[in-house]
């Protein structure tokens, strides 16, 4: 079966972290959404469409993009939808003529079936009416991520445990507390004093990484390849570490996306922060206002009422933080940016600024480049010609 995931409009609503990736590749569990279509569909093929400037990179990396599907039948799906179940059953609805589109609650296109690339062009921008809204794992906003991310590490983890290479004999002078929940790659390191508690949800330690002395990890929670837990870090349930992170301090119900540092204490809780980031020493957020009332984040120039209490710090890619840096409920920093100084800083921090409380400028591109290339070439790394130009287009609409 063909399937093409496709992004729509709203991909606005995820702020900076859809400025460098589709939609798809957003992290929530184990695995990003893209990744939970392949674990999940191992023998379909997949197209994708989204915008076109992400397009030369799925290119190099021989994945397939929608004018390269032939003229046949296949299924679109809203790359917004976290795979499951219920969709994989939809789909055989709509297979067997019993379905044919399905809605949101806006009457935006989910998940269809079209006979050829023209039929899917003329219908995926339009309203959908007179079709079912299925009760689709959706994400429409960053803390949509977070709040699904404890669920989805229980949920990825039945693809995780069947690959191979996991420890059967257990490390010494380590406490495990629900050890049939706990897996642990034999490349990984456990140091001495380590303890860690799946009574309430697995643990996950993935390849090379290496949990120091005296941390305590609390599931559900993934600890991604080649991460490392400094020593003394506390890691609360419904965290997930990407691949090449070093994380210490606090961290509770986080995604941190992959190759981002916060290494030394200070908390960080309910946050997705992307790639390339680094929080300088005691960074701390807030995730709950003290008035107990929901949390608000400014999306695209609007104020949107997340209906949770708890939504803390949204940071984009090669965003970075000096030391004592402290962040206000629902703070949304953009891409590219240097966050330092006394004082909370404003809510929502624009693309390419430095600076603090008051004190925010648009910071020389050419300089935050090469602090950009300095930082990825210390993990043997480059900045892509296809990223450097979507940086700059970023910079260019910057204000």
């Amino acid at each position: 079966m063909n399937i093409l995931l496709f992004e729509d409009n709203n991909y606005k609503n995820f702020g900076p972290l859809t400025k460098l990736r589709p939609v798809h590749e957003l992290r929530t569990g184990i695995y990003s959404i893209l990744q939970k279509y392949q674990k999940l569909m191992p023998d379909d093929n997949f197209y994708f469409y989204h915008r076109a400037k992400f397009n030369s990179r799925y290119k190099e990396e021989n994945l397939e993009l929608f004018r390269a599907m032939d003229d046949e039948e296949f299924v679109a799906v809203n790359s917004r939808i976290i795979p499951d179940n219920n969709l994989v059953k939809y789909i055989e609805l709509m297979k067997n003529n019993k379905a044919k589109y399905s809605k949101d609650e806006e009457n935006n296109l989910l998940c269809g079936i079209f006979q050829n690339k023209k039929q899917f062009k003329t219908t995926y921008t339009k309203k959908i009416s007179n079709t079912i809204v299925p009760k689709f794992k959706m994400i429409c906003y960053p803390w949509d991520l977070v709040n699904y991310n404890g669920s989805e590490i229980v949920s990825d983890l039945k693809y995780k445990t069947a690959e191979q290479g996991w420890i059967n004999k257990d490390p010494e002078n380590v406490i495990l507390t629900g050890r049939n929940n706990i897996y642990i790659k034999k490349s990984a390191k456990i140091r001495a004093g380590v303890i860690i508690d799946a009574s309430e949800g697995p643990v996950v330690i993935d390849e090379n990484a290496d949990i120091m002395h005296n941390s305590v990890i609390i599931g559900p929670a993934y600890i991604g390849r080649g991460s490392v837990v400094k020593i003394g870090s506390k890691i609360y349930e419904n965290t997930s570490v990407g691949e090449v992170c070093k994380v210490g301090g606090e961290i509770e119900g986080s995604i941190i996306h992959g190759y981002s540092n916060k290494q030394h204490d200070g908390f960080l809780g309910h946050a997705y922060i992307a790639e390339w980031c680094n929080l300088g020493a005691d960074t701390n957020n807030s995730d709950l206002k003290n008035n107990y009332s929901n949390v608000k984040v400014e999306i695209n120039g609007k104020l949107i009422d997340t209906g949770s209490m708890f939504v803390g710090l949204i940071m984009g890619d090669h965003s970075k933080t000096g030391i004592n840096t402290m962040f206000n409920t629902g703070t949304v920093v953009g891409v590219g940016c240097n966050v330092y100084g006394e004082g909370f800083p404003e809510r929502n921090i624009p693309d390419f600024h430095w600076g603090g409380k008051g004190k925010l400028t648009r910071y020389p591109f050419k300089r935050t480049i090469a602090t950009m290339e300095t930082v990825m070439k210390r993990r043997n790394k480059d900045l892509s010609k296809n990223d450097l130009k979507i940086l700059e287009k970023i910079y260019l609409n910057c204000k």
